[in-house]
């Protein structure tokens, strides 16, 4: 009898411990099914920019800290994602002057959310503050994740209207000054 209350006792603990594991693992795999669907709705929340779409409205400030809207007579948005894309358009930019992109009807979209914020504050925003043209900056995690990108390149968006009319991605000089100097012809009207 006393052997049987012991095997009793034995075959109840295996059951509850089998029983807890069951628990757990059919825990874990809901958790894990929870967190891959909200990842892939994450992910889809935020669409890549395509042509047809307007532009994303961003509250974008300067470098001096400014509010920086981009001006509704926009045609044309240089987007750097990286430290390498900025090295190609500095130099460009740099040449050409005060008052360049404006008579371009350009602006510059830099997007530094990544920069640790020391290396902002003492090395970037006071490099930054000497260009001779304005940066419209992103410094928030995910507010420019629709603006496709490659690394060591600048995304040029061709706007007409406030909508994309043309994506390039280039780290060619060539090609982005060709970009800036075009002039998208007026559409015909009125016949």
């Amino acid at each position: 009898m006393h052997q049987n209350n012991n095997q009793l006792t034995n075959n109840m603990f295996s059951f509850k411990l089998i029983t807890s594991f069951r628990s757990i693992r059919y825990t874990l795999l809901s958790l894990s099914f929870l967190l891959t669907f909200s990842l892939s709705a994450e992910e889809q929340a935020t669409p890549t920019l395509v042509v047809g779409n307007p532009l994303p409205e961003i509250n974008y400030t300067n470098q001096w800290e400014e509010p920086s809207p981009i001006p509704s007579e926009t045609t044309k948005v240089l987007f750097i994602s990286d430290m390498d894309a900025s090295k190609i358009i500095h130099p460009i930019l740099e040449k050409e002057g005060k008052g360049y992109l404006e008579s371009k009807q350009a602006v510059i979209v830099s997007d530094i959310h990544r920069m640790p914020s020391l290396i902002t504050k003492f090395v970037a925003l006071p490099k930054m503050k000497s260009y001779p043209y304005t940066l419209r900056l992103v410094r928030e995690e995910k507010v420019a994740d629709s603006f496709p990108r490659t690394k060591g390149s600048l995304t040029l968006i061709q706007l007409k209207e406030g909508k994309v009319t043309k994506i390039q991605i280039s780290n060619l000089e060539s090609e982005i000054r060709s970009f800036l100097e075009t002039q998208e012809k007026p559409s015909k009207s009125g016949r």
